[in-house]
């Protein structure tokens, strides 16, 4: 078995990881795959989930993935429902109308989604991945699980993987608002961005995520794509995707899906926005949310300078350039991770 599952030791990360109905922990570490060669230019690191995970390693493992699949995978709140949508209307030759009266988990299944909620409530979830097996092709899926942790089979049979990146500090700071309002984390601000650092949030470590994605992207099956890219000039993030789905639409059709995709009208949209998801999650987990938080929150390129502190983002900053220095990687990938602005 190449995934190792250790437990995570009682004390203070473990405490401060905590969320509702989760407060056990594991690290699974990923030994080398001689027999997926993609495999040999991955970190050998070892990735933070719920110990509930531990269930689903062998399910996860064998998950049979089809060559029609079309995967959406990212570190969380990195644009992955934005990304979703834009694959979904892509596919389906732009239907608003069908986009609009099915919601978004319906037609883009959360692949792990039961793996990271506890015990108590993953009977309100279902199971996601028998689900999948049943489901017609094409299917679209989302994961953001890291590259090791994927099924053995999509570096297999090699569908279209769509990868998105964004900066470290928009992430972190997007990631503890989901947290606390959607997983019930108790913790503080900063206790969060500690455990961020520490690498104790859910599919942490962050750089590790990214950088194998990286190293992958110049696989014909792997489209690799950055927040950033898809806030300045989305037309163009939305032509080169359509390009490599093997779709073709005129300038004025994805000048129109670049409008039903911006934030105003994604924020409307009642089919990605889960607001009425939202209140369930609420009930559920007895979950006091922010006043103001809804799950498409601010979509600011940058929007870390209004929550962190300059120590802060200098701690982010040289947190960052460490782990990438470590692993030699080429400056493109620092500009996007650690961008200047």
């Amino acid at each position: 078995m190449p995934l190792i599952c250790e437990n995570l030791p009682t004390g203070d990360l473990a405490r401060k990881a905590e969320y509702v109905g989760v407060s056990d922990f594991i690290r699974i570490r990923h030994t080398r795959r001689p027999n997926i060669p993609i495999a040999q230019n991955w970190c050998l690191r070892s990735y933070f989930m719920p110990a509930k995970y531990r269930e689903s390693v062998q399910q996860i493992e064998n998950f049979q993935v089809r060559p029609d699949d079309v995967w959406v995978v990212t570190f969380p709140k990195c644009g992955t429902t934005w990304s979703q949508e834009m694959v979904w209307m892509l596919c389906n030759d732009l239907d608003y109308d069908k986009g609009q009266s099915v919601g978004l988990n319906t037609r883009f299944p959360f692949f792990e989604l039961g793996t990271i909620v506890g015990d108590k409530f993953s009977a309100q979830f279902g199971d996601v991945i028998s689900g999948l097996d049943k489901m017609t092709s094409p299917r679209l899926i989302k994961s953001h699980l890291p590259a090791p942790l994927l099924p053995k089979s999509i570096w297999e049979v090699k569908p279209k993987i769509i990868y998105v990146a964004r900066n470290v500090k928009d992430a972190a700071i997007s990631f503890y608002h989901h947290y606390k309002n959607l997983q019930g984390y108790r913790g503080t601000f900063d206790d969060f961005l500690d455990t961020f650092l520490n690498d104790g949030v859910i599919y942490a470590p962050y750089d590790s995520h990214i950088i194998d994605f990286w190293n992958m992207r110049d696989e014909e099956n792997i489209l690799f794509l950055t927040y950033e890219d898809m806030k300045r000039d989305h037309p163009s993030v939305i032509r080169k995707t359509a390009e490599f789905l093997g779709k073709s639409f005129s300038d004025e059709q994805i000048e129109t899906l670049a409008e039903h995709l911006t934030f105003d009208k994604m924020t409307k949209n009642g089919s990605v926005n889960f607001q009425e998801e939202m209140k369930g999650f609420a009930k559920l987990l007895n979950i006091k949310k922010d006043e103001n938080f809804n799950f498409i929150r601010k979509g600011k390129v940058g929007g870390y300078h209004d929550e962190m502190t300059e120590e802060r983002i200098e701690m982010f900053d040289s947190w960052i350039q460490e782990r990438l220095a470590k692993y030699n990687v080429d400056p493109q990938i620092q500009d996007i991770l650690v961008p200047t602005n």
